[in-house]
């Protein structure tokens, strides 16, 4: 029973590294459909093209989870509350992303939306109203300070972008904790697919807002972009790959494992995206890649191993030593 006890949790770390993998190739799909928005809508365009990108992204996701006869089966009430605070915690964290990046560097964005990791462990504490384990919150520390660092020391300058992209930080953590909370009342998969409908809803709102705005697009730039293969095709990708798959698979998972540690498997997501970037040459390699990497990679270590040797430490005979 121990053993089947142990092997979930190990399970869902790595599935969740492979969420990370998927978060990571999306820093190249938004990229390349950010640049082609560009194009053709304009600097004006900007909050509509990210509508337009996150309505066809999760209206797409919803869909193809949808046509499961087994998950349209367990859609009920709870699956559409969990699906709500989910997707509605999801939707604000992106977008509060999306305007932070417009008044900061990419080093300072990644230094502050890494602070999830840390909000996750102190709104965990005043939820369950008792302390992580010490290898857990030393974990946070070195996975927050990889993150942070992965790409260059930030610099600060405590501006609107940087206050928005640190309130990102605190609802990505939200969703984190939510995400632990509503998975285990409703049906994960019933959950993911009212969770897609209700992002889908909000991009939705968001492209009719962009669109209505001084200097908006019109409707022949809107279906010239879709026309172009330079943004239709990361989407699909970041759809099916990193939104049907990857939160699929993070709404399954994540409820088997405590959620400081799966922030801090979540905060990995840099290295991924740092790889990716360089192999496509939009980044070039630096020392900071090699920190961060390694202090991500030593935080995961920690709070992976350290609870089972202090763990196995403390049954020890009081002489007995470590074979």
């Amino acid at each position: 029973m121990s053993s089947v006890q142990d092997r979930k949790p190990r399970r869902a770390a790595l599935a969740l590294l492979l969420v990370t993998l998927l978060w990571g190739c999306t820093f190249v799909w938004m990229k390349q459909a950010n640049e082609a928005s560009a194009r053709h809508l304009g600097a004006g365009g900007l909050v509509a093209g990210v509508g337009l990108f996150m309505a066809l992204r999760f209206g797409l996701a919803a869909v193809v989870i949808g046509l499961l006869p087994s998950v349209r089966r367990k859609l009920d009430a709870a699956a559409w509350r969990a699906g709500l605070w989910i997707g509605l915690a999801l939707l604000g964290g992106f977008l509060l992303q999306m305007f932070g990046l417009h008044g900061v560097s990419p080093a300072v964005s990644a230094f502050l939306t890494s602070l999830y990791v840390l909000f996750t462990a102190l709104l965990n504490i005043v939820r369950s109203r008792r302390m992580p384990h010490p290898a857990l919150l030393l974990g946070a520390v070195l996975a927050t300070a990889g993150a942070a660092f992965i790409g260059g020391p930030p610099q600060l300058h405590f501006d609107l972008g940087e206050w928005l992209t640190v309130g990102c930080a605190f609802v990505f953590a939200a969703h984190i904790l939510i995400t632990d909370v509503w998975t285990r009342r409703a049906d994960p998969m019933a959950a993911t697919l009212t969770c897609f409908v209700t992002v889908a809803a909000g991009a939705l709102v968001t492209l009719l807002l962009g669109l209505a705005s001084e200097g908006g697009p019109n409707a022949d730039a809107l279906l010239a972009l879709l026309a172009d293969r330079g943004f239709w095709v990361p989407m699909l990708l970041a759809s099916l790959l990193a939104t049907v798959l990857a939160l699929s698979l993070m709404n399954l998972y994540q409820r088997d494992l405590d959620p400081v540690r799966a922030a801090i498997i979540y905060a990995i997501e840099p290295i991924w995206a740092a790889l990716f970037g360089i192999a496509l040459g939009f980044d070039q390699p630096t020392a900071w890649l090699y920190f961060g990497g390694g202090a991500l990679l030593c935080g995961n270590l920690v709070a992976e191993l350290g609870p089972k040797l202090l763990r196995r430490g403390s049954t020890l005979p009081p002489n007995a030593t470590n074979p």
